[in-house]
């Protein structure tokens, strides 16, 4: 794997205030950028892997409180500018049909909670081909009443966000080769759809500009400085209609970025790498004095071009380009929540329940995150964990370390190590480590992983002081007294070499079946072809009824395996079942059986967006 470094330096903007960058992230070839360590409490997004919605290019977004969604983008092939509204729903997006409303190029909408729709663009005009143009929109129902094309100023790559005191804030690039930024404050009339600009005033250099505002005047503006990304934190004046702007502050390196502002003081923002076609989000809050923000690490999740992000309380969503491999317009959304204590948070809802009655996020081969050729995962267990994942598949070999058949993972102290470290965070957190496929595996083999067990996680693990069957034990029944990991071990091992806080895993169509502390339901369905595995997993599911191969031991769980099995490159042929994932989750919830897995097990689980699947099934549930 090969990382490349960027150096931090300095960039002073011509006649403005010097930039005070902060560090630079570094930008790998690998799927993702490790992420940094998420604290306690601290809430991000996981946009995942897209689905197209339409045909275009250069795409923009907006949405509010109610969850209604606008876009706009201009013709793949003309510059023609078109629109199209939807609903976010249940972590999908249900869009309506996309209707024409202008001619040009390089539109941006904005929309605030009063079904206020502002929208700018560059002109196509061959005479003209600076001027900037804006619409001022009513969204009633599924479309816009949109107002005249309005000319306001000239530049290029414009973006426009209000707020719900109808207060606008737009920033665009110069005309021409300039790259001097300006910015614009103006106050909505509604009623006649137009908006009383103040002046065009000079704040920064650079391109790509993007603006966000709250109803307090807080305002965040990023933009690209050579390929390294800034940010400015002002207040907005709306008497004088000027902006008090802090200094610019380097966060990443990347192009092309978009930022959005919840209500909260959190801030969304996406970005497209330097070189290369892939996308990353990043979450931060906007710190007490409203002059600087403190974003994560850059998190890799999908490739394309030209992203745009909005976001309220609850949700964000992320449009973008197709990569210079593919066609159209594609989207996700993402809970914006604390995956790292996301059952924590839902106690209120989940903790009177059982394991058979909620659902878990499950990594499949979860240790092999740092090879090339068996590599299932690509963030180490403290980074699943943090990310929302409870469910292990670990696979442990006499030699001390993970493996998947013949290929070598990371030492088993590794593993225990990363999950130590979380609990020792305070997560009040059921974790579950499950053991199997033992690789030239003996008793002493096994003794000395039940040793490093206790040793690593000691107070940690769950010990069944009650002695209830497991699969009967409330959640908040696991979690007195705090978090705690629950291992589970297969085969006779466990039976044979009986230790404290280690239990016996028994797959539901095992003869013995009888002797699990835990039963699960997990057959996977051995293909590499998506419609296959989709139809063999849900109809597995819909014909599970808890109980075991056997017709009389009580099965605890379902395991619903959304995985292909390729000889290699597991990447390639996991991003269709993980495109999928939220849209086949909310159908099962919709078809009111009244099930749900509780496993969702998943190779490179983030671009699956699993968490808050999970998160939303149980709220259903």
């Amino acid at each position: 794997m090969k990382i490349i470094f960027v150096a931090i330096f300095l960039f002073s903007c011509e006649t403005f205030e010097n930039s005070t960058p902060s560090i630079v992230s570094s930008e790998g070839e690998n799927f993702s950028l490790a992420p940094s360590v998420a604290p306690s409490g601290y809430k991000d997004v996981q946009f995942g892997l897209a689905l197209q919605y339409d045909n275009g290019a250069v795409t923009d977004v907006a949405v509010d409180k109610y969850e209604r969604v606008i876009e706009v983008h201009k013709s793949q092939t003309y510059n023609t500018l078109w629109y199209r509204t939807g609903n976010i729903r249940e972590n999908t997006i249900s869009w309506t049909g996309s209707k024409q409303y202008d001619n040009g190029k390089e539109p941006s909408v904005a929309m605030n909670d009063k079904a206020v729709v502002i929208e700018v663009h560059r002109t196509n005009n061959f005479f003209y081909p600076n001027d900037l143009y804006y619409h001022v929109g009513i969204l009633n129902g599924s479309s816009v009443s949109w107002g005249s094309s309005r000319k306001y100023d000239t530049g290029s790559t414009p973006s426009v966000a209000v707020n719900n005191n109808n207060i606008a804030v737009e920033v665009h690039r110069g005309s021409g080769s300039s790259n001097r930024l300006y910015y614009r404050v103006g106050k909505v009339n509604s009623s006649n759809k137009t908006i009383s600009w103040g002046s065009s005033v000079l704040y920064d250099t650079g391109e790509s500009p993007s603006v966000a505002i709250d109803d307090n005047g807080l305002a965040i503006e990023v933009h690209d400085g050579s390929g390294t990304l800034y940010y400015r934190v002002g207040k907005v004046n709306e008497g004088s209609k000027r902006i008090d702007w802090g200094p610019s502050r380097a966060y990443t390196t990347g192009s092309l970025p978009s930022v959005s502002l919840t209500a909260g003081g959190m801030a969304v923002e996406v970005h497209k790498a330097s070189s290369i076609d892939k996308l990353y989000s990043m979450a931060g809050k906007v710190n007490e004095g409203g002059r600087t923000i403190a974003f994560s690490a850059s998190q890799y999740f999908d490739k394309g071009d030209n992203p745009s992000v909005a976001a309220k309380e609850n949700y964000a969503i992320q449009t973008h380009d197709a990569s210079e491999l593919a066609t159209g317009l594609w989207a996700s959304s993402s809970l914006i929540t604390d995956h790292a204590n996301w059952m924590y948070n839902m106690m209120g809802t989940i903790g009177h329940k059982t394991l058979g009655e909620i659902v878990m996020p499950g990594s499949h081969d979860a240790g092999m995150y740092p090879t090339s050729l068996g590599q299932t995962q690509d963030h180490n267990l403290y980074q699943q964990l943090t990310g929302g994942v409870r469910y292990f598949d670990l696979r442990p070999g006499s030699d001390g370390n993970i493996h998947h058949g013949i290929i070598t993972g990371p030492p088993v102290d590794e593993v225990l190590n990363d999950v130590r470290k979380y609990m020792a965070e305070g997560h009040q957190e059921l974790v579950i480590l499950k053991f199997s496929h033992y690789d030239e595996f003996n008793d002493n083999a096994y003794v000395e992983l039940v040793n490093k067990i206790q040793n690593k996680l000691g107070s940690y693990l769950f010990r069944n002081e009650n002695n209830a069957r497991l699969g009967e034990i409330s959640l908040s029944g696991f979690l007195k007294g705090g978090g705690k990991v629950l291992i589970l071990c297969s085969g006779n091992y466990p039976i044979n070499n009986a230790a404290e806080g280690i239990y016996t895993y028994r797959d539901w169509n095992n003869g013995d079946a009888y002797k699990g502390d835990l039963v699960v339901f997990d057959r996977y369905s051995n293909t590499t072809d998506y419609g296959t595995m989709r139809n063999d997993q849900l109809n597995k599911f819909n014909a599970y009824n808890g109980i075991a191969a056997d017709g009389n031991t009580p099965s605890d769980m379902f395991l619903l395996s959304w995985t292909l099995t390729p000889i290699t490159d597991v990447w390639s042929y996991s991003t269709e079942p993980n495109r999928v994932l939220s849209h086949e989750m909310k159908n099962i919830q919709a078809n009111g059986s009244g099930k749900i897995p509780n496993i969702l097990y998943v190779d490179y689980y983030q671009y699956a967006r699993v968490t808050d699947a999970c998160i939303l099934m149980n709220e259903r549930f």
